[in-house]
């Protein structure tokens, strides 16, 4: 069935149309008065063949046209379909290309670099101090107001805390022999902390040799606060401390040196320099070998021999030894007799330690 009212009418319409010009082609086949022949067989005619090839066609439109209006009322479901499952459906990431792995050759493991050995540092070269240089001297200055700031900080001033920080940062501005002066007082005795530890780090701004002491004296002050400042002075100075340590010893004045190797031993600088001793820089090298020199110039052995009974670093104990031989100072000879007869010692510290001996006995006998 024909559901459609424009498709029945055009049917009807082509029907209508063929019958009547089957009608009127008879009409003319037929003269008029006449006796109408019999018809031939039906058979026979064109004309029959005709319509049905008609028929056919028409019949052929209608179903194709039937068949056309079913696509296109299929046709919206789909794309609804297909639209709701774009809103609903995302496309998952696509992966990076991964780059093809190669194999991995299987490599021997590396081996741990071998500690050098003892003659191999630049420790084992130094057989003596060398002869230190010289450094400018500062000026005196008799400038006003450096004096006012110089007097506001003697220790008999009553000036406040105000005043005398005030003083200070007057002083910092001055690069004398009399501000430094004034300065390392402040940083040595001032009783405000906050005070000692800013005229510590003054000092190391100033950058000049002759703070180094007062810097040293500061790192072990009895507070945390100035300590602290004096380490991080110590670490900025520019000049060469190897050189500032060894005028320290050259000087051959007792209290002094034994001031500074005290303090230095409080402040752990000494247990520091110790491991230094062995370090593969010169500089450093050098540094600690001066330092270890001031304890034993200054009768403080006493780090040393602990230390060549508890490290157990080959190297270290053999450097001590090394500068023990080096500087020779008759006071380590009852150290190393009474170290070889009360410890037991691995065979070449207790042969090194026996060989130093015996080179002290030959120089002091």
């Amino acid at each position: 069935m024909i559901n459609n009212p424009t498709l029945k009418f055009r049917a009807a319409f082509a029907a209508s149309a063929l019958l009547s010009l089957a009608a009127e082609i008879s009409g003319q086949n037929r003269p008029g008065g006449t006796a109408v022949p019999p018809d031939p067989s039906m058979f026979e005619s064109v004309w029959l063949y005709a319509g049905i090839l008609a028929v056919a066609g028409l019949v052929g439109v209608l179903f194709y046209r039937r068949r056309k209006e079913k696509d296109a009322a299929a046709k919206p479901a789909v794309r609804l379909a297909n639209k709701e499952f774009k809103l609903t459906y995302k496309e998952p990431p696509r992966e990076a290309a991964k780059p093809k792995q190669l194999p991995i050759k299987q490599s021997e493991p590396v081996k741990p670099a071998a500690p050098l050995k003892f003659a191999d540092l630049p420790i084992s070269g130094f057989t003596k101090l060398s002869q230190t240089n010289t450094f400018p001297h500062l000026p005196d200055s008799a400038d006003t107001e450096l004096l006012k700031a110089i007097e506001l900080t003697n220790e008999e001033s009553d000036a406040d805390l105000t005043a005398r920080t005030q003083a200070l940062n007057l002083l910092s501005t001055f690069k004398t022999k009399n501000s430094v002066f004034a300065i390392c007082q402040i940083a040595l005795y001032d009783l405000s902390t906050k005070l000692r530890a800013d005229a510590v780090t003054v000092l190391s701004e100033m950058a000049h040799e002759s703070v180094f002491e007062t810097i040293v004296t500061a790192c072990a002050d009895p507070t945390r606060e100035v300590r602290a400042a004096a380490a991080r002075a110590l670490s900025r100075i520019t000049f060469d401390r190897g050189q500032a340590w060894a005028r320290i010893v050259e000087s051959d004045d007792l209290p002094r040196m034994r001031h500074a190797a005290r303090c230095a031993t409080d402040c752990d600088l000494v247990k520091r320099s110790f491991d230094r001793l062995v370090h593969p820089d010169r500089a450093t090298a050098y540094e600690a070998f001066v330092l270890t020199a001031l304890l034993i110039r200054s009768g403080e052995t006493e780090p040393i021999f602990r230390t060549l009974t508890e490290q157990r670093d080959e190297n270290v104990r053999l450097a001590l030894l090394h500068v023990l031989q080096a500087v020779e100072h008759e006071n380590t000879f009852e150290g190393l007799s009474s170290l070889l007869s009360t410890h037991e010692l691995p065979q070449n510290i207790a042969a090194k330690l026996n060989e130093v001996r015996s080179s002290l006995q030959i120089t002091y006998a």
